[in-house]
């Protein structure tokens, strides 16, 4: 609170009695609803004084729009002489209200209770006109009775603590606002319930990630309840908060920034859908998201979290949209509407045309006691084809023609009703051409001014036609009052201290059709100074709108900076892990950049630009895209083009995993050789970080296993999480964590060096850092590594409970690649389970997928789990081949660390066909002997002691069959002897079976031997 002002400030003083207001000696020249402001003001001293109750004070029971208010602070201020940037007298609480901090005279205490009345009735943002109500008047809604029980009965269901979806829908014009208009005024008065609302914007919504659940969240915390709100989000959504810098105190900024550090998009949205559930504890909440086919991505995933969620909450989302805009198959709602529907998660209700009777039922609470003809319903339901919209601007016009007028009380039709068809215009767009021409000039032009800046827009943008700010303000809010064109929707603050009425079209069309009237020459222009004014009004925070400045200052052909709040468009979104939207701002950034003259930015702004690409397409199209690569390879190329290897380092791994995932391992190698030489000349321990955690990678697929371990524990002396997770570090922000990198490789490579104990304990650890992360992708990523290494172990179930939490991830997330891979984790265990068939189809199907996007890293190693089911169901034909592959896939790329695995599969799956051909052969034999032999040479170069293990208890078995069983013996107690840990797991246990088994047979047959070497000795004795 701003301190008391010295002592030579004049004092305010009221004359309640008089209406008047002074100022020391001096009496201020102010209009009675000024007055009536500044009485309240000076009544509450010290106080916040919320708009809402301002308004329901002065204006009571006039629903007047947020405008009216912030004009009357204006003239208050003028005839004070004080500032919203040094205010003496109002001090303006940022987005809630205003406080009086003045001194104050004595007589002031005269201000009546009655004076400063409480809150009434007309403390409420002024909604749109109802598409289905008089223009003028206050008709209610007409045909829609079936539909607004519906969603009375819904609301009911969510006070009593289930949660409610509901998708209003219908092509424009169909009076999908008004019918949620109608829902929201019937429940205007309660004080118990909640409404917030936001409202998707085509312009540059769809690049802007949650943009209407960070408005409707901003409305709430601007309105009664709003420090609730505030204490709510400090507590359960600190990164939400954190974008909503206007509803908290200077002081209090940075905190929450701070709190808000690390954030991931997982993190988000399980923030805010907590938060929204705790708001609904004291009060129901209903959250209204309009005109969803020209939503964000991000906000779609957060509609189907908030839908799915079981636990009770006392929440009704109501979402309305196109359904033809969203038919697409790319448009995200489609497939997640979809989804919720078949679960029986959300309802949807399509508007209808409107009948004839509801035509004629609108003409009558619009005209009472009209004497039209019976017919004009039917020429106007002919005309409109029951459109609501165009049946209201069609009646409008012909008021305005006198075509229907009142005499002597009473409507009726001027003329014959079959005219009325002739001389009204044959479309909507036509119908809203003729409202424009029936304004005035002033009009015309606050409305085009309108248009330019958006479906919503701040009065404040009147300046840039030149029209005075005050005036602009009145020609606004009187097209609101009367229902025309607009609707007042708030206050508009601005960070420079600009405050004024905010206003939207009442429909979309509307600001279609105006913005169609402005020339192609006069639209750069006007574009560009809207940018510029916004620009102004935000100043430091103008990144909080960089959207909104990129689309106008490239209509306006100021590439440069269109391109550079584009850029910071992009990198906000992928701060908030929304990749898609990311993309989408890096993709139109590019474009921009072509416009640019050759310099030195140019090439930095399209290297950074490259680089975030590369990062967001790596999150949503997978590490072997080929658009990854491009994104990549040209930000390599711009780096070595400026000598930069700070930005290299991030390009250089995006180049290594998009190699690594196409299975190019000697690639992805010198990548990886390059990246250590860059550590070893600047030092920098994130580049060694990287280097070794590569280098360790690929020496692992490289059957290198002893190296990878050195490379891995290299890495991991280095990590720290709280420096180099990708929430903190940019170089590592596309991906996996390094530190869960090294942790799942490392625990895979002590398995096959021999190591179960050890390696088991790695990939524990490995879970649980990529858990505390709080990075989904690192979770996913570890999750489905963690179910392969439990497969290698044959531990089917750990296998089966890591691979689905990896598929929820992966779903919720929106990463492709996971789940392609899972895919034959998963097929591979339900062979298990006895639906060996079943399995086999889906890593089939797997396996396809992955080779239809490039991905051949570990494909080998699929290809050994198909073969293993292969041979569980006796098809060692199948088998055969896939071994074949995998062999053929590892000489290809570089991927020899299943060979002897390969190997080992190719000898067991040849004695199957032998015994499946029923006609044994020695030849044979021989031949799966050296497949075992070789299996066991490969893994004793390579050290891998668990493949040397499973190779022998083959070969020993087959030695074994064939009665060499203290060769068998031998072999096997070897390599068995050598391990030290791990003796639970079931390679080790067939092993010590076996062992057993031919050490029950090494003793029978000695026992044999002595039994018919007796009756020799007794005859030789007799």
């Amino acid at each position: 609170m701003s301190a008391r002002r010295p002592g030579d400030l004049p004092a305010v003083r009221i004359e309640p009695e008089n209406e008047w207001a002074w100022c020391g000696e001096q009496r201020l020249r102010l209009s009675p609803r000024a007055f009536a402001v500044l009485r309240h003001l000076v009544g509450h001293p010290n106080l916040l004084i919320t708009k809402e109750d301002l308004l329901a004070s002065v204006w009571r029971d006039t629903i007047v729009s947020d405008a009216a208010l912030a004009t009357c602070i204006r003239d208050l201020r003028k005839a004070l002489g004080d500032s919203s940037g040094a205010p003496r007298y109002i001090q303006t609480v940022h987005r809630r209200g205003f406080r009086f901090i003045g001194p104050i005279a004595a007589l002031a205490t005269a201000v009546s209770a009655a004076g400063a009345g409480g809150r009434g009735s007309g403390a409420h943002e002024q909604g749109s006109v109802s598409f289905l109500a008089a223009a003028h008047g206050t008709a209610p809604l007409v045909g829609r009775d079936a539909e607004l029980g519906r969603l009375r009965e819904r609301l009911e269901r969510a006070r009593k603590g289930q949660r409610q979806v509901v998708f209003v829908t219908g092509e424009p014009g169909m009076g999908k606002t008004a019918l949620v208009e109608a829902l929201l005024a019937d429940i205007r008065e309660e004080r118990g319930l909640r409404v917030g609302r936001g409202q998707c914007i085509e312009q540059y919504g769809a690049g802007e990630a949650y943009l209407p659940v960070l408005e409707a969240l901003g409305r709430l915390g601007r309105g009664v309840a709003g420090e609730q709100l505030v204490e709510i989000l400090k507590r359960h959504a600190p990164t939400w908060l954190a974008q909503l810098p206007g509803l908290l105190a200077d002081g209090e900024v940075e905190a929450v920034q701070r709190r808000a550090l690390g954030t991931t998009r997982e993190r988000m949205l399980r923030e805010v859908v907590e938060a929204l559930d705790a708001l609904t504890v004291d009060a129901p909440l209903v959250l209204l998201l309009e005109d969803l086919h020209w939503s964000d991505s991000a906000t779609i995933d957060l509609l189907g979290m908030l839908a799915r969620r079981r636990e009770p909450a006392r929440l009704l989302v109501l979402g309305t949209y196109r359904p033809a805009d969203v038919a697409g198959a790319a448009h995200p709602l489609k497939p997640v509407k979809q989804e919720l529907q078949v679960h029986g998660h959300c309802e949807e209700m399509p508007l209808e045309f409107l009948s004839l009777s509801a035509v004629d039922q609108y003409l009558l609470q619009r005209f009472p006691g009209h004497r039209f003809p019976p017919e004009l319903a039917r020429v106007l339901h002919r005309t409109t084809d029951g459109n609501p919209l165009f049946l209201v601007n069609t009646i409008d016009y012909l008021v305005g023609q006198g075509q229907l007028r009142e005499v002597d009380g009473q409507w009726a039709v001027a003329g014959p009703v079959e005219d009325i068809a002739s001389r009204t215009p044959e479309t909507l767009w036509q119908m809203v051409e003729r409202q424009v021409e029936r304004l005035t000039a002033d009009e015309q032009a606050m409305l085009t001014v309108g248009s330019v800046a958006g479906a919503a827009f701040s009065a404040a943008v009147a300046v840039v036609d030149g029209i005075d700010p005050e005036e602009g303000e009145r020609r606004c809010e009187a097209l609101a009052r009367r229902g025309q064109f607009l609707r007042a929707a708030g206050i508009a603050e601005w960070p420079d201290g600009t405050v004024a009425g905010r206003y939207a079209f009442i429909h979309t069309l509307y600001q279609q059709v105006l913005y169609a009237h402005v020339s192609i020459g006069d639209r750069p222009g006007l574009h560009l100074r809207t940018g510029q004014r916004l620009e102004r009004g935000y100043s430091e925070r103008a990144g909080e709108i960089a959207g909104e400045l990129a689309m106008h200052f490239a209509h306006g052909r100021d590439f440069e900076r269109a391109a550079r709040y584009r850029r910071q468009a992009g990198e906000h979104a992928l701060r908030q892990h929304a990749y898609r939207e990311a993309a989408d701002h890096a993709t139109r950034a590019l474009d921009l950049l072509k416009a640019w003259p050759e310099s030195p930015e140019r090439t930095q702004q399209e290297l950074a630009l490259q680089v975030m690409l590369g990062a967001a397409l790596t999150a949503t199209h997978g590490y072997g895209a080929l658009e990854v690569a491009r994104a990549y390879a040209r930000a390599r190329e711009l780096c070595e083009h400026v000598g930069d290897t700070v930005r290299l380092l991030p390009v250089l791994l995006g180049l290594g995993r998009f190699h690594q995932g196409r299975g190019e391992v000697q690639i992805a190698r010198g990548l990886a050789a390059r990246l250590l030489a860059i550590a070893d000349t600047t030092h920098d321990p994130a580049v060694g970080l990287a280097a070794h955690n590569a280098l360790g990678i690929m020496a692992f697929y490289g059957g290198e296993f002893d190296a990878a371990l050195a490379h891995l524990e290299q890495a991991m002396e280095v990590y720290d999480p709280s420096e180099y997770s990708p929430n903190r570090s940019i170089a590592f922000r596309a991906g996996q964590d390094p530190g869960v990198s090294c942790a799942v490789y490392a625990a895979w490579t002590l398995q096959l060096l021999g190591h179960p104990a050890r390696a088991a304990a790695r990939m524990r650890e490995a879970l649980a850092l990529a858990r505390s992360l709080d990075h989904p992708f690192s979770v996913a990523y570890a999750c489905h590594f963690a179910a392969g290494f439990h497969l290698c172990r044959r531990e089917r179930d750990a296998a089966q409970e890591l691979e689905n939490e990896a598929l929820v991830y992966s779903t919720d997330h929106g990463f492709r690649l996971f789940p392609m891979m899972g895919a034959i984790h998963r097929g591979w265990v339900l062979s298990e389970q006895a639906r060996r068939e079943e399995g086999l189809a889906q890593m089939r199907e797997g396996l396809a997928a992955l080779r239809a996007i490039g991905i051949e890293l570990r494909r080998p190693v699929f290809l050994a789990l198909l073969a293993e089911v292969c041979e569980k169901i006796r098809q060692p034909g199948e088998g055969l081949s896939a071994v074949t592959e995998a062999l053929a896939v590892g000489a290809h790329t570089g991927q020899r660390h299943w060979d002897a695995e390969l190997h080992r599969l190719k000898g067991t799956l040849m004695l199957q066909a032998e015994l499946a051909s029923a006609v044994p052969g020695t030849a044979v034999a021989r031949d799966a002997e050296s497949s075992f032999l070789e299996a066991i040479e490969i893994a004793r170069r390579q050290r891998a002691k668990s493949f040397e293990l499973r190779a022998a208890t083959s070969l020993s078995r087959l030695r074994a069959d064939q009665g060499k069983r203290a060769e068998a013996r031998a072999l096997l107690s070897d390599i068995y002897g050598w391990f030290t840990e791990g003796f639970d797991t079931a390679d080790l246990r067939e092993a010590k079976l076996l062992l057993e088994e031919l050490e029950t047979r090494a003793g029978a047959s000695r026992a044999g031997q002595t039994t018919r070497s007796r009756p020799a000795a007794a005859t030789e004795g007799a």
